[in-house]
């Protein structure tokens, strides 16, 4: 378990983050399609609430679960 915790420590934060900033280039430079931005918004928040989850997932899963 402390395997799956480091790597999901390393990993999972870093996509999420990636898909953020994905989101907030398209938010941020979409004016036509005002769905879309909406749509982009909304996923930029998500991607940003999941990577923080994930940070706090996997640094608990670390804390309990430390290599010996």
């Amino acid at each position: 378990m402390a395997y799956v915790a480091m790597i999901g420590l390393l990993f999972f934060p870093i996509v999420f983050l990636m898909s953020a900033a994905l989101f907030y280039v398209r938010w941020q430079n979409e004016h036509e399609d005002e769905e879309q931005v909406l749509k982009n918004k909304k996923a930029f928040k998500t991607c940003l609430l999941a990577a923080a989850i994930s940070l706090v997932v996997f640094g608990v899963l670390k804390i309990v679960f430390p290599f010996n």
